[in-house]
């Protein structure tokens, strides 16, 4: 079964990246005091948000003074019907970007878009404004085996911001979508004192003129479903989540937003995690890169570093169709991860 959910935001959200607030490995300075959200949450928070709201909604999920948590006497003997029926659902275990993770009755969640009015939008290409050319003649003046990449009219000086792209190719600015929220404060410790790392500046957002997320889901059977209020997001903020019946899928429906050009070239329409062999396909990529990393359900711990491309991020390459096969790796493409739209060149 195909479904639209849609996620209506009730208050400013905060999606939360690798570095918010607080200390980190990455930074000797010591803590930030500035964090601000970024536009999308990442797609393994979506991913528990619906892991979550499937057990809540089939009442496999109880609540408790010190949780929530999946009741089971004697799981473990095979016993306990409500914790099979909940493996069953959505599954067991973390998710992870080395290996497939048990998801149960999910069977496909993908990447988060924009819907406002009767339109929907995902994130343009990074070379909509410019022309890729081929140096030939540049390997003299290099020791590079592959062709230096030229783009025409790109400014290192002139920032462009990201924009968004409709079904209908219909471009609007992020800015015309998503409203910044400024907040600044101070954390008091229960003792009342100010810890070296409560103050904090944030940016939050909000969406504009009744804009919402929307993704699809598949699932293995039919869903018993009622409008519910979930919480995503840094800040646990609130949304509205509704769900409905469709054919639609994510790649149809997004297949024509990206114009051809003369060079063959994948566009990113999700995070992505490349390794070296399609580094090494790659004859030049235009985009950003940021890390992420995942929780350990067990002890809460976090896994080690990775570091993902960005949506809109752009892949050029002489050879499509093996570039294709590297970055379609399915434990990844299930949860709306390494998902990409690919362009023969001219």
């Amino acid at each position: 079964m195909k479904y639209l959910v849609t996620l209506k935001p009730m208050e400013p959200f905060f999606f939360g990246g690798e570095h918010t607030f607080g200390k980190d490995d990455s930074r000797k300075e010591g803590s930030r005091y500035s964090a601000k959200s970024t536009y999308f949450p990442q797609q393994t928070a979506l991913l528990g948000m619906m892991r979550k709201t499937l057990l809540v909604q089939n009442g496999n999920l109880t609540m408790h003074k010190k949780g929530e948590w999946v009741d089971s006497k004697d799981g473990k003997k095979g016993n306990d019907k409500n914790y099979f029926d909940a493996i069953k659902l959505s599954g067991n275990g973390a998710f992870s970007y080395d290996k497939s993770t048990n998801l149960g009755s999910i069977k496909n969640i993908s990447p988060l878009f924009i819907t406002k009015g009767d339109s929907d939008y995902i994130i343009e290409a990074k070379d909509s404004h410019y022309e890729p050319t081929i140096l030939k003649t540049s390997k003299m003046l290099t020791s590079s085996k592959k062709d230096t990449f030229f783009l025409k009219g790109f400014d290192a000086k002139n920032y462009k911001e990201d924009q968004l792209v409709s079904t209908s190719r219909e471009i609007l600015p992020l800015s015309k979508i998503f409203k910044s929220v400024q907040t600044v404060g101070i954390k008091k410790a229960k003792d009342g004192e100010t810890n070296d790392d409560a103050f904090f500046q944030k940016t939050s957002y909000t969406l504009k003129d009744g804009a919402f997320f929307s993704f699809y889901l598949e699932v293995e059977a039919v869903l018993n479903w009622r409008k519910s209020y979930v919480t995503l997001g840094a800040d646990q903020s609130s949304f509205m989540l509704e769900i409905k019946e469709t054919s639609d899928t994510f790649d149809t429906k997004f297949e024509n937003t990206i114009k051809q050009k003369d060079i063959s070239r994948i566009i990113l329409t999700s995070e992505t995690l490349i390794d070296q062999q399609s580094y090494d396909i790659c004859d030049f990529i235009l985009g950003t890169r940021a890390p992420y990393r995942q929780l350990d359900s067990r002890n809460g711990s976090k896994s080690k570093r990775y570091y993902l491309l960005q949506r809109g991020s752009v892949l050029y390459t002489h050879d499509l169709e093996k570039l294709i096969t590297t970055l379609s790796q399915a434990h990844l493409q299930k949860i709306g991860i390494n998902k990409f739209i690919a362009i023969k060149g001219a």
